[in-house]
């Protein structure tokens, strides 16, 4: 209570500690100063026009290896470039740096010289990398379907160890255990960049989740939920492997290998017969999955510049063994697109969509809107089943308070204490239809366009932290406020 306290303060009384503008790592405008700033990048020039960088000098990365570092630069030594060029180039690379996830702060700083040399310096605040963190898990779709009907017997709890560069060369692990309606034991174990250019990732994934609690159907969009009070009614089990490929800086290739065990209680088939493939209650399955994305967003956490463009296939089933209980390919796409406009005045827009097809498309594995990120603004409230979608988002927001870095004064560590923050007023508009072959109740959502327009206020800071709070009313004249955790688009 206290440390957030101390965060409102300084949030609204910027000048205590040190507040200062426009100068942090995740700073997003452009300032033309007496020494050329340039979103994180100061520059002190000599008088000529093209330089030779003869020195790229690193500081503040204590567990992070240089390597690793330097695989994120788009330039190198010995390269010549002009001033504004490099410029440019410093500033990919800040971003690049920005967006591993390792740092907290990356500040550039160019120094030339008469003799034409140029010194290119980085400095960094690395993030805290061992993240022993309690979970506390709602057992439902979204946030806003726990507050609707909050009961503590939903709550699911445990602890997420997440173990991050430990070695210096991003590389992560994950342990998860987890007690409650919901019991699960995850283990992911993804490896440094490897090759002689830092461009293939290994990662190892095994998943084990049984419920006393499922939900086995949709109706009026709501789930409806079986409950055994004393037997575990659904168990879970997935382990397998990927492999990524990222050449460059932008341009991230993705295959996933998985092999799946689902035991359910009769009950759910018998509640629902299309709860299993072909009506099943315990089958195994592979699957095989493989995406393309190309990112050139600024800041992954809140995007204000730039545009992200992913599309992926993935099929449950394959040729082997021979009598696979399951056939369904599943095509997903979204674009992304921001756009910085004038006077901390910023639009975004997206396009999202999912086909599936197949013989066994079956309850247990379906998703819809309502679902994680796939939401028409204004219907957090329902959960809409289907097989395909498309959903369009469009927001137009303004930068109420312009980025500031303040520093915690009772808080020693410089991981935690140093902060940076801004908060952005928005207006948006989003659409889309779902479409389900399976219902039959004319009173459902699915299969008719649905719409939703309204305001609300984000707030952005560090560890990629983002807290938002929206008024949204949709086509069918419902509304409310409602609570999210990540960037809008």
């Amino acid at each position: 209570m206290r440390v957030l306290l101390n965060i409102l303060i300084l949030l609204f009384i910027p000048g205590l500690s040190g507040a200062t503008t426009g100068t942090s790592g995740n700073s997003h405008e452009y300032q033309n100063g007496t020494q050329g700033s340039f979103s994180g990048i100061s520059v002190v020039s000599g008088p000529s026009a093209v330089f030779i960088i003869d020195q790229i000098d690193l500081k503040g990365n204590i567990l992070t290896r240089n390597k690793t570092i330097m695989r994120e630069l788009p330039f190198q030594t010995g390269d010549t470039l002009d001033l504004h060029t490099l410029e440019q180039k410093a500033e990919a690379g800040r971003l690049n740096l920005m967006n591993t996830g390792l740092f907290n702060f990356v500040k550039a700083h160019i120094t030339t010289t008469e003799q034409a040399f140029a010194t290119v310096t980085y400095s960094f605040v690395e993030r805290w990398n061992i993240w022993p963190l309690p979970v506390i898990e709602l057992d439902e779709p979204n946030l806003n379907q726990w507050l609707e009907s909050p009961s503590f017997s939903t709550i699911n709890y445990g602890m997420d160890l997440l173990m991050m560069n430990l070695t210096g060369r991003n590389e992560r692990t994950r342990i998860l255990v987890k007690a409650g309606n919901v019991q699960s034991l995850g283990l992911s174990v993804q490896t440094p960049l490897l090759g002689k250019h830092q461009a293939f990732r290994t990662a190892l994934v095994f998943n084990m989740n049984r419920t006393k609690r499922r939900a086995y159907a949709t109706e009026d969009n709501q789930q409806l939920y079986y409950r055994d009070p004393d037997d575990f009614i659904s168990n879970e089990y997935r382990i397998g492997t990927s492999l990524s490929w990222r050449p460059g800086y932008y341009n991230t290739q993705i295959v996933r290998f998985y092999y799946h065990y689902h035991d359910y209680a009769d009950t759910l088939t018998i509640l629902n017969p299309r709860f299993g493939p072909n009506g099943e209650s315990r089958f195994s399955f592979f699957s095989l999955s493989y995406i393309f994305r190309r990112d050139r967003r600024d800041i992954a956490a809140y995007p204000l510049d730039g545009y992200l463009a992913e599309a992926g296939i993935t099929k449950k089933g394959l040729w082997f063994p021979k009598d696979s209980e399951m056939d369904v390919t599943t095509l997903e796409g979204t674009i992304r697109h921001y756009i910085p406009l004038r006077n901390r005045w910023y639009a975004a827009w997206s396009m999202t969509g999912k086909w599936s097809e197949g013989t066994t498309l079956s309850y247990f594995d379906q998703e819809g809107l309502g679902f994680t990120h796939a939401l028409v603004r204004g219907y957090e409230s329902y959960l809409i089943s289907g097989q395909k979608y498309v959903v369009a988002k469009s927001n137009i927001k303004y930068n109420l308070l312009p980025e500031r870095e303040s520093t915690i004064g009772f808080i020693r560590n410089e991981k935690f204490s140093r902060i940076h923050y801004a908060l952005y007023a928005n207006i948006f508009l989003d659409a889309g239809m779902i479409s389900d072959r399976h219902t039959g109740n004319n009173e459902t959502l699915a299969n008719r366009w649905l719409a939703g327009a309204g305001a609300g206020l984000d707030f952005h800071t560090y560890y990629d932290t983002v807290l938002r709070a929206e008024f949204t009313i949709n086509r069918h004249g419902r509304g409310g406020v409602f609570f999210h955790l990540s960037a809008p688009i």
